[in-house]
């Protein structure tokens, strides 16, 4: 991860929401061009202003129309990033406030910010019930009570995307994601870690999610980001879930020549319109049986490492 925050964001332009008070507002926010709008307390670089996130998210309700906001993506929201004035409850707290609010994405900061699993965040539940017809969910960094899922095992009717970003994943936290209720659920990541930072999941904790029958919707499928990557592949390369999918994602993890063998051993992966693998351990033997078997699938083979110490590629 690197400062180089998102500029887009479920198709809508980010546009930052100005610290200074006396500031003019970007254009967007009386063309009523849908954006999503930044919101950085900026802390750790020395911003003058000094807000707490309550204050600096009760300025934006003010002077943004609440009403046509869409979608919002944090920042920084405190020097340690921890759960002082956490974004899941300013939001919770003014869900009454915020009847269009359709996307959000939690913790869009890079390393030179502060480190992925330094960022502690709290459950996202409290979000997904304050906010029934959210549909995109984006959340980056570990959590601060490990002993608590991210998420609990709850029922949304509207959740279309959610990407767990994280060099740290309890294997607690993906157990219940595969055990929640998201009927409209289009596209899932989850990114495992490693567990010398906490990331303590494992193919075991994605069976039932492999299944098939908890997301009937779901066309993208990231498992990710994994130190047992092969396991994953091979567990995945007879999984009655792959069937329905559009995109399968084993990227950013340990992945070598055995697990993706095990692809290529197990169901037709012809109906697939990509097959995402970057940062990967194949040998360049192995990228060429992959295109041969596929030649009508588009595979991301890029990121090759050769180093034998295998790692993933978003821990610290």
């Amino acid at each position: 991860m690197n400062r180089d925050h998102t500029t887009e964001f479920a198709g809508l332009r980010v546009v930052a929401f100005p610290l200074d008070p006396e500031a003019p507002l970007p254009a967007a926010a009386e063309t009523g061009e849908p954006v999503a709008w930044r919101l950085d307390c900026d802390v750790r670089w020395g911003a003058q202003f000094g807000y707490t996130l309550p204050e600096l998210f009760e300025l934006f309700l003010r002077r943004v129309d609440p009403s046509r906001i869409e979608a919002i993506v944090f920042g920084v929201w405190s020097t340690e990033m921890d759960s002082g004035g956490h974004p899941v409850e300013v939001l919770s707290a003014a869900a009454d406030r915020l009847p269009g609010l359709r996307k959000v994405f939690i913790a869009d900061v890079g390393s030179e910010d502060i480190e992925v699993s330094w960022i502690a965040n709290l459950p996202i539940t409290p979000l997904l019930e304050s906010f029934p017809r959210l549909e995109e969910l984006w959340v980056r960094g570990g959590q601060e009570n490990r002993d608590v899922p991210m998420v609990g095992r709850v029922k949304h009717g509207a959740l279309r995307t959610l990407v767990l970003q994280s060099g740290s994943l309890p294997a607690e936290t993906i157990r219940a994601i595969a055990a929640c209720d998201f009927p409209e659920l289009e596209r899932l990541e989850i990114y495992f870690g490693d567990e010398d930072y906490g990331g303590t999941g494992s193919v075991d904790d994605v069976t039932g999610l492999l299944a098939g029958e908890r997301f009937p919707k779901l066309r993208y499928l990231g498992l990710k980001n994994a130190i047992t990557q092969d396991e994953i592949a091979t567990a995945v390369a007879h999984a009655p879930i792959v069937g329905q999918l559009q995109t399968l994602d084993l990227s950013l993890g340990t992945l070598s020549d055995d697990g993706a063998a095990a692809l290529l051993a197990g169901q037709p992966l012809t109906h697939l319109r990509k097959l995402d693998l970057h940062h990967h351990f194949l040998s360049r033997e192995m990228d060429d049986r992959l295109r041969q078997a596929l030649p009508d699938v588009e595979i991301d083979l890029s990121w090759r490492i050769a180093d034998e110490d295998r790692y993933v590629a978003v821990a610290e």
